[in-house]
């Protein structure tokens, strides 16, 4: 990667858990990297928080983060666009959509974030830019928090790997 550093982190590692609801159930994995992924229960939305070490990133580079994932045979939906909310940039509001399975030519746009497969067999899918120069209050971390709604349906079956962070 040119040699800037790239982070990898698991969804055990990710997913904000709420202790009042269930919202996933952990699932062993023989083609993960990881042990353990996570897999979706029924549920329109669900989040990912996490604080990012300065240390673990290259100084002064753009980032694009990318959902490492899996659409389980069992599932049914998953064929309309989820809006993606960065809900710690309060001056940019604007929502980001992307998708979980391809689009129909008739309903992509250039604006809409669609998943690719990768060489390892998951797919993947943007769904955050940042600059880790970003460096608010002299704090040594960079703090993640998403929100993934979906317009339709649940996102149930969706079955998580990581994040994967990557110069851009």
């Amino acid at each position: 990667m040119n040699g800037k550093k790239h982070l990898i982190l698991s969804a055990t590692d990710v997913l904000y858990n709420s202790p009042k609801l269930k919202s996933f159930r952990f699932k062993s994995s023989a083609d993960s990297r990881f042990q353990d992924v996570v897999e979706l229960l029924p549920q329109q939305v669900f989040r990912m928080k996490y604080e990012i070490e300065i240390q673990r990133l290259s100084p002064s580079t753009e980032y694009t983060c990318y959902l490492v994932f899996k659409v389980s045979e069992s599932s049914r939906g998953l064929h309309c666009p989820v809006k993606v909310r960065d809900l710690l940039n309060r001056k940019y509001k604007e929502n980001q959509i992307i998708y979980f399975r391809c689009p129909t030519p008739l309903n992509q746009h250039d604006s809409f974030w669609v998943p690719t497969l990768r060489k390892d067999g998951w797919m993947e899918v943007m769904v955050w830019k940042f600059n880790s120069k970003y460096n608010k209050l002299g704090k040594n971390f960079i703090p993640m928090n998403l929100k993934l709604v979906t317009y339709e349906g649940t996102m149930s079956g969706l079955v998580i790997c990581g994040l994967e962070f990557r110069p851009t």
